[in-house]
């Protein structure tokens, strides 16, 4: 039989071990921060195009369109984007990190530009995603109400609601894998903290 006295245990041993230290350095924690605010800047300018196209498109809607209700939504819509580019980008546009900022500096700036990202994929799906889905919808409602009584007009839609779907489908998984990678670099920053401290 075995002799497990607490010296010789794997699990004992493993939990004893010493902690390696952190191999990122002030130079790659800056590089990092630089990369994630350079991302950050790159996609709030490319949040301005779905806007742009759903003011374009619901105004040509509202303009063509005779049903009241279809207006409305449209301009429902238009209003919604036009704000939502003001909610958008309130307080997201900050500096760059300066090239001779100390450590903890360079940690600071590494979480908001963290956290800006993280409020951004909140502000994404509210005030870019939300109006394109409205409009989409009051382009859709007479095909959709119409349809009804013309039953052809279903079997020529399918293409656009594939297409639809494999859009927003492909959206949602983006933002999960951003999401994922954003927590990633939460959980990273979380461990050089502590490093850190001790």
């Amino acid at each position: 039989m075995r002799n497990d006295s607490s010296g010789n245990n794997p699990r004992t041993i493993w939990q004893n071990q010493p902690v390696a230290p952190s191999a990122m350095t002030l130079e790659a924690i800056r590089r990092k921060a630089r990369k994630l605010h350079a991302k950050t800047r790159r996609e709030l300018i490319g949040t301005i195009a779905a806007p742009l196209a759903v003011i374009v498109f619901s105004g040509l809607g509202a303009a063509i369109f005779d049903d009241p209700r279809q207006r409305t939504v449209f301009m429902l819509a238009l209003a919604w984007a036009v704000a939502g580019q003001f909610f958008l980008h309130r307080g997201m546009w900050t500096a760059t990190l300066p090239g001779d900022a100390a450590l903890t500096t360079g940690l600071e700036f590494y979480r908001r530009e963290i956290e800006r990202r993280s409020d951004l994929f909140r502000r994404v799906l509210r005030w870019s995603f939300g109006p394109l889905v409205l409009a989409i919808g009051a382009l859709l409602l007479p095909i959709v109400t119409g349809g009804a009584a013309e039953r052809g007009a279903y079997r020529n839609m399918i293409p656009f609601l594939t297409l639809l779907a494999v859009w927003l489908g492909g959206f949602f998984i983006v933002r999960v894998r951003q999401q994922r990678q954003l927590q990633r670099e939460i959980e990273e920053l979380n461990d050089i903290e502590r490093e850190k401290k001790r």
